[in-house]
């Protein structure tokens, strides 16, 4: 886990995940508490990798406890809907 919180659960999931910005979309997110889950879209054209991370908010800000590979069932429509959108414009 990283040792400085971030802002936002989106900054602390690129910075552990060390992506180049041109290479990672936020997808979205969700919070419930003081933890949250965010999905990304890796890479900056097909194939896209789907990505879920889930985070931790403390005392000094947000910081990523987990991440995976793929979106779990529980995923929200607008976000299957967003990586749907952004594969599209490449066919």
């Amino acid at each position: 886990m990283d040792e400085v919180g971030y802002a936002t659960r989106e900054q602390a999931v690129l910075a552990a995940n060390d992506i180049p910005d041109r290479y990672v979309t936020v997808l979205g997110s969700r919070i419930s508490g003081d933890r949250a889950r965010v999905w990304l879209l890796t890479n900056d054209r097909p194939s896209f990798e789907e990505y879920e991370c889930d985070c931790i908010r403390e005392a000094d800000g947000w910081h990523e406890v987990s991440g995976s590979g793929g979106c779990s069932l529980g995923t929200p429509r607008e976000v299957k809907r967003a990586a749907t959108q952004i594969r599209a414009r490449f066919r």
